[in-house]
């Protein structure tokens, strides 16, 4: 698997996704994606939803890994600005 079938699947299950980041190779990937469609949404059911669109992969064993982090524009914004914060400290 490649890096662009990774996203042509988070595409799919997240039509609304406002960005889409994916790194990795070969069977072991970790995405970021950014959707308002998360809001109010929990950690676990926002990857859920991402990791549905993966089932056959990761049952047949053809993908082995997939870390998902799920968040809303704005709270993908406020961890950024807390991280420089904590840079600077």
């Amino acid at each position: 698997m490649d890096s662009s079938e990774v996203l042509r699947r988070i595409r799919e299950a997240v039509p609304a996704a406002a960005d889409i980041q994916v790194e990795g190779a070969d069977c072991d990937f970790t995405a970021l994606v950014l959707s308002e469609d998360f809001a109010g949404v929990s950690q676990v059911k926002r990857q859920q939803q991402v990791l549905v669109s993966f089932a056959d992969v990761l049952g047949s064993g053809e993908l082995h890994a997939l870390s998902v982090k799920a968040y809303t524009p704005a709270e993908w914004q406020a961890k950024q600005a807390q991280s420089l914060t904590q840079l600077s400290l």
